[in-house]
C-alpha cells in the first residue's frame, strides 16, 4: 500500500507541475516576477496557482495537451495517460490490509477501453462486465516501472518545457 501512496502523491506533485507549465505559457507576462524571486510567488501568479489547485487531474491534463501537444514525445504522451489512469485507479480502489494489491472497477465500458489501452491490459475473456483489475503495487516491477515514468515526466519532460518558456525547473518543482 505505501507504493499506491507514493505514487498517488507524486502524481499530484506531476499535476502542480504541469499546471504551473500551463500557467507560464498562457501568462509570459508573469515569468519575470516568478522567476525573480524564487523566496515568493507574485501575487497574480498565487491567485492562478491556486485556481488549479482545486482542478481534478484530468482537466489540467487536457489543458496542458492543449497547451503543449506539439512539444511532446508519445512516449511523453502516453507516460501521462498511463499516469492519469493509475492516479484516478489509485484514488477509487478497493483497499484491504489484507492484500499486497487493491482491486479497481471502472464505471463503464468506455473508461475500461480507454484503461486497457493506456495500461496496455488484455481483456479476460468471460470476465465482469466491466471488468475488475488488480493493481499489483506490492510487486517491485511495477513499481519500479511508474517510477521511471514519474522520473522521466519530471526530469526530462517538464524541465524541457520549463527550459523552452525561460523558467529554472526547480522554480516550479
Amino acid at each position: 500500500m505505501l507504493n499506491a501512496g507514493l505514487i498517488f502523491i507524486y502524481s499530484i506533485w506531476l499535476q502542480g507541475q504541469m499546471s504551473d507549465l500551463v500557467i507560464l505559457k498562457k501568462n509570459p507576462e508573469l515569468i519575470a516576477d516568478f522567476v525573480a524571486d524564487p523566496g515568493k510567488i507574485p501575487a497574480a501568479y498565487h491567485e492562478l496557482r491556486v485556481s488549479y489547485w482545486e482542478r481534478q487531474f484530468g482537466d489540467v491534463k487536457r489543458e496542458f495537451l492543449e497547451v503543449f501537444s506539439d512539444q511532446l514525445t508519445e512516449q511523453e504522451l502516453k507516460e501521462i495517460d498511463e499516469i492519469y489512469h493509475v492516479r484516478n485507479m489509485i484514488g477509487h480502489a478497493h483497499v484491504s490490509g489484507g492484500r499486497d494489491y487493491m482491486l479497481y472497477r471502472p464505471s463503464n465500458s468506455r473508461k475500461e477501453t480507454e484503461i486497457l489501452a493506456a495500461l496496455n491490459i488484455k481483456s479476460i475473456p468471460d470476465q465482469a462486465d466491466p471488468m475488475i483489475i488488480m493493481l499489483p503495487f506490492g510487486e517491485p516491477e511495477v513499481f519500479k516501472s511508474l517510477s521511471e515514468k514519474i522520473e522521466h515526466l519530471d526530469q526530462v519532460c517538464f524541465a524541457r518545457l520549463a527550459a523552452s518558456l525561460r523558467v529554472p525547473h526547480g522554480r516550479i518543482r
